[in-house]
């Protein structure tokens, strides 16, 4: 029987790899949304083009709500479906491996996710759902997995706590957002790492991964009856719970800050940063699109040209917004040789200076033609469409955001923009970070 599958699981990716070749663009993605019995969110998109299915369940319940203790949030997606109350680690492993099918988890300062992509095959499918919703629902938590993975996360810690890249972003954040619980690192430190025991791992489980604080993202060959079931499936032995209360805002630096952090590197890491906007800000069309202008478009972007083509002064330079459920940083990157790190500071702030002046018409168009030639592709595929769609759910946005977004790109004028960026983004009062040997 196992050889059987097998082969037909190998079988069915062989036309998935031909079919990829040949599958057309979607034009159009048509997203519903409902509330389960227990009251979790669901977005379905129906794809019929691949025998596949792919689920991500969403749990508002990442590293903001660590609370003291940093890094909760992170050990508990880890050990997340490791063993059931009736299967060991092993043993969930080879279930799923001998399905061909795939899980992941992962957690961010909003949100911490669990995810199942399955052949839509009968047999495959109901095998693959049954020991998803057994890992979610009845997830366990083993003190000697838990010793284990306390472990690798210290080796982790230790080997960042030496990389100046990571230095520099972990100071970004902790100075931007003060006492903010967006302020610590995702995955903790060593310091809070010997605070959290398998006690508190279980607490947050119960407390974050019930049915109100959840959503559920289903893409794939399956049609919305068959959906509506799969959804009603994955929650049906999850608590109701309830949703933990809003996260505050964070309060804006009061004055420029200057932070030089020596280190011993060839290479000084270099961040110009305040916060930016939340997810669903109205001005974010044209922040988006005037930062592509200014540094996040690569080889197109006024920073690229004026750093690196034009000074060769590093290798790669961006900036990027990163709206957060409440206002998340935006930031101006770059590395570059410590005797240069002091013109290439100069540069930045010349280059955005000069940005908040204006810009060619020219320069807006082809930004805005690239954006809009291109966002086909960033839809082409049943893992982006999740991705878009767990995005949409989690933050709130309208179900058309998809149709919507390309023709507000297309719509948005330089006054617009130049109105947007003076409104936010203010150079005066930025945080700059410097680790290295600056000069």
């Amino acid at each position: 029987m196992k050889t059987n599958i097998a082969k037909s699981i190998y079988q069915a990716w062989l036309f998935m790899a031909a079919f990829l070749v040949c599958v057309p663009v979607y034009a159009g993605i048509h997203i519903e949304s409902w509330q389960t019995k227990n009251g979790a969110k669901v977005m379905y998109v129906q794809s019929a083009q691949l025998p596949m299915l792919d689920i991500e369940m969403t749990f508002d319940a990442g590293s903001a709500r660590d609370g003291n203790d940093w890094g909760l949030a992170s050990m508990t997606s880890t050990l997340l479906g490791t063993t059931t109350s009736k299967l060991n680690e092993n043993a969930i492993s080879e279930t799923f491996n001998n399905i061909g099918a795939q899980i992941g988890s992962g957690v961010t300062r909003d949100s911490a996710s669990i995810s199942l992509r399955t052949l839509t095959r009968p047999e495959i499918m109901k095998t693959a759902l049954t020991n998803f919703e057994t890992l979610v629902s009845d997830s366990q938590f083993s003190q000697s997995i838990f010793d284990r993975e306390m472990q690798r996360l210290k080796i982790g810690l230790k080997q960042k706590s030496v990389k100046p890249q990571v230095i520099a972003s972990d100071t970004l954040w902790k100075t931007l957002y003060g006492e903010h619980p967006y302020a610590h690192p995702t995955s903790g430190t060593l310091e809070a790492a010997e605070k959290i025991n398998l006690d508190k791992v279980k607490a947050f489980y119960k407390k974050y991964y019930v049915a109100s604080n959840a959503l559920i993202s289903i893409v794939g060959n399956v049609d919305k009856k068959q959906a509506q079931q799969i959804a009603e499936q994955l929650t049906q032995n999850l608590a109701q719970g309830q949703k933990p209360n809003d996260l505050l805002p964070p309060k804006k630096l009061a004055k420029h800050e200057k932070i030089k952090i020596d280190f011993d590197s060839t290479q000084t890491y270099y961040s110009l940063a305040q916060l930016g906007i939340e997810r669903g800000n109205p001005d974010y069309v044209a922040l988006f699109v005037g930062n592509h202008i200014l540094g996040g478009s690569g080889f197109g972007s006024l920073l690229m040209e004026e750093v690196r083509e034009k000074r060769g002064l590093v290798y790669s330079v961006y900036s990027y917004f990163a709206p957060q459920k409440v206002t998340g940083p935006f930031v101006i990157g770059l590395s570059t040789k410590n005797a240069s790190a002091l013109e290439a500071d100069k540069v930045v702030r010349d280059t955005l200076n000069g940005f908040l002046k204006g810009f060619s018409d020219e320069k807006l168009q082809a930004i805005k033609d690239n954006l809009i030639g291109g966002f086909p592709l960033r839809s082409d595929s049943n893992a982006k469409i999740l991705g878009y769609i767990s995005m949409i759910g989690f933050y709130g946005l309208p179900l058309d955001y998809l149709d919507w977004f390309p023709k507000q790109i297309e719509n948005v004028t330089k006054q617009d923009i130049l109105a947007a960026w003076h409104k936010h983004i203010k150079p005066a009062e930025m945080l700059n970070i410097m680790v290295g040997k600056p000069q």
